[in-house]
């Protein structure tokens, strides 16, 4: 009797000729095999770390001081220290006409005060600048000798703009761009307001100035 070749792990191609199959491999449940390190590997990994976070440290305790020592400016924090009225007192005995020194509205606060002497035209004038309580800005100039080019000047050529009634006071408007300025002719002297920060601005300062030459009169 002839024994039937097994065809277990065998396969009959189209030559006749007999080829083994591929094997299946065993499935198996074993887990995955996890290096480990040796004792002098796990202690350099150890050392690296400790090194890090050493680094990390000593970093910090440079920076810290220097943060304390630095810290950020803030323009908040800085007035500078100008007395308004001091100044203007001052400047009343080169001027020929009074310098105005009003109180300003409360959180306000001068940034400079001068006087303002030997120019090219010859026109000396009072000026001093005061910042608002919501970082808005007047400057204000006084002369007894104003001209329209030293207006003009003052102003870098502002076009006419009407008038302002402010408590029964009239004041001429000039404005170029975002900037305003109003003009008072009063008592002897020429009064300019300007400022970029908007009419009310522009209306409580004038009111100052006025409570100041009114108050001024009356002594």
């Amino acid at each position: 009797m002839t024994d039937t070749p097994s065809r277990v792990g065998r396969e009959i191609g189209d030559n006749g000729g007999v080829s083994e199959a591929p094997q299946k491999q065993p499935e198996t449940d074993e887990p995955p095999v996890t290096p480990v390190l040796t004792p002098a590997q796990a202690k350099r990994a150890n050392q690296s770390l400790k090194g890090m976070v050493i680094s990390v440290l000593l970093t910090v305790a440079v920076a810290v001081p220097v943060v304390l020592l630095n810290p950020p400016s803030n323009s908040d924090q800085f007035r500078p220290d100008v007395n308004v009225s001091a100044v203007a007192s001052q400047a009343g005995q080169a001027a020929d006409f009074t310098p105005v020194s009003p109180d300003m509205p409360e959180g306000w606060y001068p940034n400079f005060a001068r006087w303002t002497s030997g120019t090219s035209d010859r026109i000396d004038y009072w000026d001093f600048g005061y910042v608002t309580d919501d970082d808005g800005f007047v400057e204000v100039r006084q002369t007894g000798d104003a001209t329209p080019g030293w207006i003009a000047k003052m102003t870098e050529d502002a076009s006419p703009a009407g008038t302002v009634d402010v408590d029964g006071t009239t004041w001429k408007a000039l404005s170029k761009d975002a900037q305003v300025t109003w003009v008072l002719e009063d008592k002897g002297s020429t009064i300019l307001l300007s400022s970029d920060s908007g009419d009310d601005v522009l209306r409580r300062s004038a009111r100052a100035v006025m409570d100041e030459r009114t108050t001024a009169t009356e002594k």
